[in-house]
């Protein structure tokens, strides 16, 4: 008997779960309203101008990897990608621009350069959010917190025993401000709440 799934949106979720569930068996059915799938994953076309639509990042590229694999597919056979050197650049009205090198050592001696600010101060801070990732992006990326035995993965009580460093009582602006020390990169780490729509001034 065959096994029929329907998903609604093909967004990078709605895709992903549709193959996920065909290389199970599944007769995948994906309803859409916009003209074409991609969800945010899309473009818009002004004149000789291209802007993102969606996410201008391309972050964990090893999922993606890992999807087409389990489809059977190689990755490189139908698209390619690789880090830049410089993943964006911030512009302030005062003139001030601050590249945003992908190598952190590189980032902390540009904003020396741009700020005066100690590098120490943004080598510490990326050290302090490398420690967080570490503890707890498995739990949130890679399990359903829905499910009891998430609970009982030894992930889980590793990062509830350092919960003591997640700043989890201040809100995102006000650990930003207690680390960083000068406004504009308060301002310039603050805007990494709005990749899920939430407000560094109320999420924690």
């Amino acid at each position: 008997m065959s096994k029929d799934a329907l998903i609604i949106g093909s967004g990078i979720a709605g895709i992903s779960a549709g193959i996920r569930l065909a290389v199970k068996g599944y007769k995948v059915t994906i309803f859409e309203s916009a003209d074409r799938p991609g969800g945010k994953l899309d473009e818009i076309r002004l004149g000789n101008y291209r802007f993102d639509a969606g996410p201008s990042l391309f972050t964990l590229p090893h999922l993606v990897d890992d999807l087409f694999r389990l489809a059977g597919k190689e990755p490189e056979n139908h698209f390619r990608y690789r880090q830049l050197p410089i993943t964006c650049r911030y512009f302030w009205e005062d003139g001030l621009v601050i590249d945003a090198w992908s190598d952190g050592e590189k980032f902390a001696l540009e904003v020396n350069e741009k700020t005066g600010l100690d590098p120490d101060v943004i080598r510490k801070y990326l050290r302090h959010c490398i420690r967080l990732f570490e503890l707890t992006g498995s739990i949130f990326l890679e399990n359903s917190l829905h499910r009891p035995l998430s609970y009982l993965d030894s992930r889980f009580f590793k990062a509830l025993a350092n919960v003591y460093s997640y700043d989890m009582l201040k809100t995102m602006d006000s650990a930003n401000r207690k680390r960083l020390k000068h406004p504009k990169l308060v301002q310039l780490f603050n805007r990494m709440a709005t990749y899920n729509g939430s407000s560094p001034y109320q999420a924690s």
